[in-house]
């Protein structure tokens, strides 16, 4: 059986792949914040936890504040989106006005600032980990050695260990005319049905039970801004068609990470004996209505998190991405290595050639 061996070449071009950042300052600032406030929040839900009379399941509201705490951020340092912060208290004046608990105003308000925090935290993870993917992805066969990074990859883009991961492509011409609403939805399927299992399996465990289905305070539903942070910085994936080439038949990589987010639901088996027990202790009324209001509040927040992404952050990403595609594939590598139908001609001046040392060679046993 014939193996590649390896160039010396082969982890210098990986390093400088790697290298790729196409992070600003404005990036780092906004991780900067979310850190910083994560980190006050999760030692004020400490110490009140300590010293107050509130429950686990009031931790919650802390840890959704970052999201809030950035979206307030970045609304305020916006020409265009501060004004909604006056829309927003109008409508808070207005609804405690009607009568409505003020918790139920504080998760309205929380949520709808907490949605900028997280596509500012969507579009930072996006051109953070692009770059630093498809460097992982294009020489993960070939390597002698993968790191933990590496196994990572393979693992969440279901990368095969038989498939020639070199020929890497994506559409570089990529451009929106409109709102790429078959995008939006496969991004809205993925995230509703990865978010609802997983807001299953935290709001029905055992060790949650303790409280009453019927009491639960509005805010906690506000946890369900972390699943678009999961789910929509692999999107990306998806606008720019990555995917590797073959003779017969291209290997998506969003097909790949879609298809492990989907395996992330499968154990129904759990899931149904987690909504059991909350019937056996709270009733068969107060668990459906528990569960129609989460895929209210899991529906409305990934609807807005996808259309403001997709509205105001994809096409910024794609740019800055495909300006760089080049340092990162400085000539195409068409259908495989030397292809015969090639559009190179030895006889036109300047015709670029692609170095083939990081290939190694074919290696075959006596």
């Amino acid at each position: 059986m014939a193996v590649i061996k390896r160039s010396d070449s082969t982890e210098k071009i990986l390093f400088e792949r790697k290298r790729i950042d196409i992070t600003g300052p404005q990036d780092r600032l906004t991780v900067l914040i979310f850190v910083i406030a994560f980190a006050a929040s999760a030692i004020a839900g400490a110490v009140c936890l300590e010293f107050t009379d509130l429950v686990l399941m009031d931790l919650s509201l802390f840890a959704t504040l970052p999201l809030v705490v950035l979206g307030a951020f970045h609304l305020l340092r916006s020409r265009v989106y501060r004004y909604l912060l006056i829309v927003l208290a109008v409508a808070a004046g207005v609804m405690f006005y009607m009568d409505v608990s003020y918790i139920t105003i504080m998760a309205v308000a929380m949520i709808s600032v907490g949605i900028s925090g997280v596509v500012q935290l969507v579009a930072v993870l996006q051109r953070f980990l692009f770059y630093r993917v498809v460097a992982s992805i294009e020489y993960l066969n070939v390597r002698d050695k993968l790191t933990l990074w590496d196994k990572a990859v393979a693992f969440l883009f279901n990368i095969s260990n038989d498939l020639d991961t070199r020929n890497l492509e994506i559409d570089a011409n990529a451009k929106r005319a409109s709102l790429p609403w078959k995008d939006i939805g496969s991004s809205l399927k993925i995230s509703f049905i990865i978010g609802l299992f997983i807001w299953i399996y935290i709001s029905m465990n055992p060790s949650w039970m303790e409280y009453d289905i019927t009491n639960v305070p509005v805010y906690l539903f506000a946890l369900m801004m972390y699943i678009p942070v999961i789910v929509l910085p692999f999107s990306i994936f998806m606008s720019l068609n990555v995917r590797i080439e073959t003779r017969y038949r291209d290997f998506k990589i969003y097909d790949g990470i879609k298809g492990t987010l989907m395996r992330m639901a499968i154990p129904v088996f759990a899931t149904f004996m987690y909504i059991i027990l909350a019937v056996n202790k709270n009733g068969f009324t107060s668990v459906l209505a528990f569960i129609g209001l989460s895929v209210v509040f899991n529906f409305v927040i990934c609807v807005f998190a996808c259309l403001i992404y997709y509205k105001g952050f994809e096409s910024d990403i794609v740019d800055a991405i495909i300006m760089k595609w080049k340092q990162f594939r400085p000539v195409q590598m068409m259908m495989s290595v030397k292809d015969p139908d090639s559009v190179l001609k030895d006889d036109v001046p300047d015709t670029p050639r692609r170095d083939y040392s990081d290939f190694g060679e074919l290696v075959f046993p006596e």
